[in-house]
């Protein structure tokens, strides 16, 4: 089944992806790269939504899932965990359709990991943080540009940034 978003549900999705991947503790530079110590859970985090036919069982599958396994596999995602679970309650309190909520999660966890990857390749590819905030600014102001969102541009870039700079070593 195909689902389709409108373009406020759309915009929600992005911003909360982006808010979401915020509150992963902050990438540990390693050479010239920047590496999410535990990516591969958070990656791995949509296969739960895929183990259920039906959407209810799958979404409570996926929480459970999550609530055991990422504090399990790093305690600093505890913070992670309580925002991405509060995410998981707003989208079923908004959505009557249970498949669509489903595919809401997904998206939000697909987004964030994507944001993710792509900002920790910014970080590893510019020379300084004025050009991170640069690539970081374009990256954003293009994704919320075609939500109408344009006012949560340098609100986000702000954030990335400060989430760069709370890794020591990450300086």
């Amino acid at each position: 089944m195909t689902v389709e978003f409108n373009r406020d549900e759309l915009g929600s999705i992005v911003l909360d992806s982006y808010e979401l991947m915020l509150e992963i503790p902050s990438p540990n530079k390693k050479g010239d790269k920047y590496e999410i110590p535990s990516r591969g859970k958070l990656k791995n985090l949509p296969e739960a939504l895929r183990e259920f036919v039906d959407p209810q069982s799958a979404i409570l599958h996926f929480t459970k899932s999550a609530s055991y396994f990422l504090p399990r596999s790093d305690a600093k995602l505890s913070d992670y965990l309580q925002m991405l679970l509060s995410k998981v309650q707003k989208i079923q309190r908004e959505e009557s359709d249970p498949e669509k909520a489903r595919e809401r999660i997904r998206y939000l966890i697909g987004y964030s990991n994507w944001s993710m990857d792509a900002v920790c390749n910014i970080f590893g590819m510019s020379a300084s943080d004025q050009q991170v905030r640069e690539r970081v600014h374009t990256m954003v102001n293009a994704e919320l540009d075609l939500i109408d969102r344009e006012k949560d541009v340098d609100i986000i870039v702000d954030k990335i940034m400060k989430w760069k700079s709370n890794n020591p070593r990450g300086r």
